[in-house]
C-alpha cells in the first residue's frame, strides 16, 4: 500500500486548494479596498467642486438646508454601487484662510451616518477643508487578518477617508 501513487495529486490539491483560494480571494478583495479608496476620493473631489464653485452656498441661501442636501447628492451619486451612502460621514468646514486650518481642532469623523460636526462651505475666496469618510467591511477573513498583520485590529472593517483642502472661488464678484 506505500507504493501505490494513485489519489496522490487529489490529496496534495486538496490541502493546498483552501489557502490558493483563500489567497485569490485575498488579492480580489485588496483590488477592491483600493478601488473603493480611489472612488471615495474622487466622488470627494466631485462634491467638494460644488462648494468651490458656490453652487452649494446659492443653493443654501435660495432653501435652507438645500445646500448640505446638494452636497450629499453629489457625494452619493459618485460613489460605486457597492458602496452604500449610509457608510459615508463628511465634514466641511470653513476658515477664513489657509493659515487659521488647525486639523487638531477639527473632531474625529463618525464611522457611519452622515454630518460629523457641522456644514460650513463658507463664502467667496475662503479656505474650505472637506472631510470624508467610509467604512469598508472586509468580505474574507484573509483580508482581516492581513489589517491585523500590518498593525491595525483583528476586525472586520477599515475606515477610509478622503481630504479635500481648497479655496472657495469668487463666485459673487462679476467683471
Amino acid at each position: 500500500m506505500l507504493t501505490d501513487r494513485r489519489g496522490s495529486t487529489a490529496t496534495e490539491f486538496a490541502l493546498i486548494a483552501p489557502t490558493f483560494v483563500f489567497l485569490i480571494l485575498g488579492i480580489f478583495e485588496m483590488g477592491l479596498l483600493l478601488y473603493a479608496d480611489s472612488a471615495l476620493d474622487g466622488a470627494a473631489r466631485q462634491a467638494a467642486r460644488l462648494v468651490r464653485t458656490g453652487q452649494v452656498q446659492a443653493a443654501e441661501a435660495a432653501t435652507t438646508g438645500s445646500g448640505i442636501s446638494s452636497f450629499e447628492r453629489a457625494l452619493c451619486s459618485n460613489l460605486p454601487s457597492f458602496m452604500s451612502c449610509s457608510d459615508v460621514a463628511f465634514d466641511v468646514e470653513s476658515f477664513n484662510d489657509f493659515a487659521a486650518i488647525d486639523l487638531t481642532t477639527l473632531p474625529p469623523l463618525a464611522t457611519s451616518g452622515q454630518v460629523t460636526k457641522g456644514f460650513s462651505p463658507g463664502a467667496q475666496n475662503q479656505a474650505v477643508i472637506v472631510r470624508v469618510s467610509y467604512t469598508y467591511d472586509f468580505l474574507t477573513p484573509i483580508a482581516a487578518m492581513a489589517n491585523a498583520i500590518s498593525g491595525g485590529t483583528l476586525s472586520n472593517a477599515v475606515t477610509l477617508s478622503s481630504v479635500v483642502v481648497f479655496q472657495n472661488e469668487p463666485f459673487g464678484e462679476t467683471g
